[in-house]
């Protein structure tokens, strides 16, 4: 309750994620910036796994939260819907369907439960693995 009210105070989507972000009740999430993109991250020579990520440094260790919009939401949508067995629409958006099917990565991973997506999120999470020609490989839980 606590993160619509901030969201609702934030004027534009760009500041609703920054506030998110500033004001989550995860400490971890404090220490990141907003994830605004996906890319491609290699976990063997030939295999990679694509996941959100901060432009502004490269660094896959982002926060996403309610109110968030961008094509790490989507990059996360599929994975959720792909590789962690839930069913949610994949329009960019982090609004209450994303949360749950994150709420629910992170009751099964045994980690803290908030509902936004960080760093122990990624990890606890099963990501759709690319092999280079060969496309689509399977999903695994890379230890990168």
């Amino acid at each position: 309750m606590r993160l619509k009210k901030i969201a609702a105070a934030c004027s534009t989507t760009v500041l609703a994620a920054t506030c998110l972000v500033v004001t989550s009740s995860s400490a971890e999430a404090a220490w990141y910036p907003t994830c605004n993109d996906a890319k491609k991250k290699y976990i063997s020579s030939h295999e990679y796994v694509v996941q959100p990520f901060y432009t502004g440094t490269g660094t896959r260790n982002c926060v996403m939260g309610y109110g968030a919009q961008s094509s790490g939401v989507v990059r996360l949508q599929f994975a959720l819907n792909d590789c962690n067995r839930v069913s949610i629409a994949e329009d960019g958006i982090y609004g209450s369907e994303t949360r749950g099917a994150v709420r629910t990565v992170q009751t099964r991973a045994k980690i803290s439960v908030d509902g936004v997506y960080g760093p122990d999120t990624r990890k606890a999470m099963y990501w759709g693995v690319y092999a280079d020609g060969r496309g689509f490989v399977g999903c695994k839980r890379p230890q990168v």
